[in-house]
């Protein structure tokens, strides 16, 4: 799947990453149909907040399409 994906200050990709899976009980697979960056977010853009590695970053709003339960 494709998500934004945050390297560096400054520095966020289109990456093509792993599909999801069901790792915990409460966990649930979205199907995204909304998302943006959060005003959070914004710190470790700009280098304000540090990074040990890349991560997936956003807010996201979508349909539940599978769950533990």
């Amino acid at each position: 799947m494709k998500a934004a994906v945050f390297h560096a200050p400054g520095t966020i990709t289109c990456d093509t990453v792993d599909d999801p899976v069901i790792q915990d009980a409460n966990d649930i697979i979205l199907r995204v149909t909304s998302t943006a960056i959060c005003g959070s977010n914004l710190n470790m853009y700009s280098g304000g907040i540090p990074q040990a590695r890349s991560m997936v970053m956003g807010q996201f709003m979508g349909i539940a399409e599978e769950s533990s339960a």
